[in-house]
Formats: C-alpha cells, structure tokens, sequence
C-alpha cells in the first residue's frame, strides 16, 4: 500500500498522477490518499479519483499562473524579484579564496556563508562577462 496525504502532494500534474496508479495497479499496490479518502480499487473510487486529480492539476496551474503574473508585475514596477546580491566585499573573498584554490565547502564554512551561495559565486567567476565585464 502507498498512503499518501493529498493527491497533489504526490504528483504536479493529472498525467503524472494517473501514470502512477496504473503502475501500483500492475504492482498490486493499493493506492491511498489520507486527505481525500478514496478507495481506487473500485471503479466509483477511480472515478472520483481522475475528477480530483484533474482539479488538483487546474488548482496547480492557476496558482503558478497568479505567480508569475505577480511577479511579471512587481519586476514592471521595479522591484526585485530575486534575492539581493551579497556585499561586494564578501564576493572579493570568494573570488580570493577561489583563486586559492580552497574548495567550495571550505570557502562556505569559512565564510559563514551557504554552500549553494558559494558555488553561485563561483560559478560567476568562470564565465567570461565576469572576468571581462561589458563596457
């Protein structure tokens, strides 16, 4: 048996969902969704079970359409919609210790800075606009 909470916490879109419970079905794995509560083994229970799954996927869609408008929005008005850059004299010091040769995970700790933060950076020296910037 798979239990899951909620159909669109298991899968993002109806055809995800289905390709699913057809492959548990040829497993002989019962299929179970706490939130919802439906049986999949009988056909009323697969009925309902495609409705919601087609109305999760419209409620994921909608939700990703209002996001993208409110952020095609606030970047029209001038606001920034990602995260703000660190200080520069932070970014002097990876690019150092990068130049010698400390690896990421090094530059991270030592900086007090996230991992992920320190490869952006990194990566960032790699690419030719950085080293040449455009004038």
């Amino acid at each position: 048996m798979v239990l899951i909470w909620r159909y669109d916490r298991f899968a993002r879109s109806t055809h995800a969902l289905l390709g699913a419970l057809k492959e548990f079905h040829r497993l002989g794995v019962d299929f179970i969704s706490y939130q919802e509560n439906v049986d999949t083994t009988t056909p009323q229970g697969e009925l309902i079970f495609m409705i919601r799954a087609s109305l999760a996927q419209f409620e994921s869609t909608l939700i990703s359409e209002r996001v993208k408008a409110g952020m095609a929005r606030a970047k029209a008005q001038g606001k920034r919609i990602s995260r703000a850059p660190i200080p520069k004299k932070l970014q002097s010091q990876i690019a150092a210790l990068h130049a010698q040769e400390v690896s990421i995970s090094q530059i991270s700790k030592q900086l007090g800075i996230g991992y992920g933060t320190a490869w952006n950076y990194v990566q960032r020296l790699k690419e030719p606009e950085a080293i040449y910037p455009k004038r």
